[in-house]
């Protein structure tokens, strides 16, 4: 149930970045990293808090055990590694964008691309392969 409300979750912030990037724009918004900056913070922080606050009910639901403890953790560590890896990115474009963009797309919006100087779309989907195996590799430690 967690891990179905957290894809739910992912969508809808896709979702409302949809709203911002696409709608907005349609009515006179135009891009400035005066306010990108702002707004690209307080996104990302929503996702820190919604992973703090999907491990702590889930450690209250579970009676405060010590595994109860380490789920909590592992619930709150795969929200934030997922968004590190981009999910929220790769969803806006599959369920509001039309389908990802060709490898020669740069996705200058994404923090790899101000480190590594290019980023297209194999490299933002190999980044989320390679942290959905971390995830596997958080659970396995978790439940083992």
């Amino acid at each position: 149930m967690f891990c179905f409300l957290v894809l739910v979750f992912f969508v809808l912030m896709s979702g409302l970045d949809f709203v911002v990037h696409r709608v907005l724009y349609g009515y006179g918004l135009r891009f400035s990293f005066d306010w990108a900056v702002g707004y690209w913070v307080v996104y990302w922080c929503v996702f820190v808090v919604f992973g703090v606050v999907v491990g702590f009910v889930y450690w209250l639901g579970s009676g405060r055990s010590g595994r109860g403890v380490r789920v909590g953790l592992g619930l709150g560590l795969s929200v934030f590694l997922l968004c590190l890896g981009g999910l929220q990115d790769v969803f806006w474009f599959v369920f509001w964008g039309g389908g990802l963009p060709g490898d020669g797309v740069v996705w200058w919006w994404v923090p790899w691309f101000g480190l590594f100087g290019f980023w297209d779309s194999g490299l933002q989907l190999w980044l989320l392969l390679v942290m959905f195996g971390v995830v596997c590799l958080v659970w396995v430690v978790v439940l083992g």
